[in-house]
């Protein structure tokens, strides 16, 4: 831990005896530009640092960045009461061998976003790569405490938006933001096929008026769902929110049904020791087998529950409050069931593959509505495309609803990595209206 920390935490400290905290962060991104003007690289370099001081009655936050100066100025108390974690003993942590890997090069980001386009006008022709990003960076973070937290967090992460336009004189489009820790592990021919079954559906595709049959969720879709559903899964609040969702077993849901959030998942990108706050992370199961056994809570919302706590407080940047949030919160994969042979067991149904805007949840009606594009399933085989179309349903009948659950496991960013495998479901709809 850097003296800076030290003298910034006995400063504070000395005054009025506040408890005190001292976050210091630096990171280096290379983003890389394709589009109509050309291609542009830009690096940048950032440190920056946040200091959280007081007692149970007031507190402040200050933010720069730079350096702290120990000496201040700080500024008035304005801020609710602070507590802070209490330390907690060493965790073991072996960290993944990719996260001190180089950032990617010029060539590197060139040859990815060409080899993009390259398979999508080969996977359907006449189509193009409009705009493409790669952002490339890795950040370190420290935090100390007056009660003894001394902790630090490394990441690693590449992120990847695309902007692809399809054939035609007027073509749709569509865009694509995956993330990986760096970005050797995009592959230009998965990429491409992502984005040409989106072109493929937005460009053809008529709004369903209403229809029912089984659904095959493609991860995108499923991740989306189960980001609306937090409050199923985050806080105290979501205890009573999910005893409303009991069936006559005690379930919320299916038994192939089982959420995890993992801050130190193996693979996972925002792998670490530690969260924001410096408390140990660690797996803890949400829902297991269609039961409900605990929300996701940070250390102070554990008061008084049966349930455990775990390291899940997100710093986005040292200018934010911590904040309880998802780290790796996903539907675990089942390896024995191949997502493209699900899709060809599908007599009657649709196999959904993207999101057009954010869904709508009623959780006290039970209710659930999503903007979707896919494709109509008649005999294993796919038929014609939809869009402009709503998934519409239960949450109950959803979670119930699960019939299989495929191994094609993937994660997007959705204030936080939330994952899902390809979901075959029964007991929604698709409407042309939310209803």
């Amino acid at each position: 831990m850097s003296e800076l920390a030290g003298e910034v935490l006995r400063a504070l400290t000395a005054t009025a005896g506040s408890v005190a905290e001292v976050y210091l962060k630096r990171g280096r991104t290379r983003r890389y530009q394709v589009g109509a003007q050309g291609g542009e690289v830009t690096l940048t370099e950032e440190r920056g640092w946040a200091v959280r001081a007081g007692t149970e009655r007031g507190s402040f936050l200050a933010a720069g960045t730079g350096l702290p100066s120990p000496a201040g100025p700080w500024p008035q108390r304005d801020g609710p009461g602070l507590r802070l974690p209490e330390p907690a003993g060493p965790a073991r942590w072996q960290p993944p061998a990719d996260l001190e890997a180089p950032l990617a090069g010029e060539r590197e980001s060139l040859a990815l976003l060409e080899g993009v386009e390259k398979k999508l006008r080969e996977r359907l022709p006449g189509s193009r790569l409009l705009h493409g990003e790669l952002e490339d960076g890795s950040s370190h973070a420290e935090v100390a405490s007056s009660l003894g937290i001394r902790a630090e967090v490394r990441r690693r992460v590449a992120r990847l938006r695309l902007t692809v336009a399809g054939p035609g004189p007027s073509p749709v489009t569509a865009g694509l933001e995956l993330a990986e820790r760096e970005s050797r592990r995009f592959s230009p021919a998965a990429l491409a096929e992502l984005a040409a079954a989106r072109l493929a559906a937005l460009g053809g595709g008529r709004p369903v008026a209403l229809d029912r049959g089984e659904v095959l969720l493609a991860p995108a879709v499923a991740a989306a769902l189960l980001a609306g559903l937090a409050p199923l899964l985050l806080g105290r609040g979501a205890i009573a929110t999910a005893r409303r969702y009991r069936d006559r077993r005690g379930r919320i849901g299916s038994s192939l049904l089982t959420l995890i959030d993992d801050g130190r998942l193996p693979q996972g990108l925002l792998t670490a020791p530690v969260d924001g706050e410096g408390t140990p992370t660690r797996e803890v199961v949400l829902v297991e087998e269609g039961t409900f056994r605990q929300p996701l809570l940070a250390w102070w919302q554990g008061v008084g529950l049966r349930g455990r706590t775990s390291g899940c407080v997100a710093r986005p940047g040292w200018r934010d409050l911590p904040r309880p949030a998802p780290t790796h919160l996903y539907l675990r994969p089942d390896t024995r069931v191949d997502a493209v042979a699900l899709a060809g067991s599908i007599g009657r149904g649709y196999r959904l593959v993207g999101i057009l805007g954010p869904g709508r949840f009623d959780f006290e009606g039970d209710r659930m509505a999503i903007p979707v594009c896919g494709f109509a399933i008649r005999g294993g085989r796919t038929g014609d495309a939809v869009t402009e179309t709503w998934l519409c349903g239960g949450i109950a009948a959803f979670l119930q609803g699960i019939r299989a659950v495929a191994d094609d496991l993937e994660f997007l960013p959705l204030g936080g990595l939330i994952g899902s495998p390809s979901l075959l479901v029964t007991g929604l709809g698709l409407r042309s209206e939310p209803g």
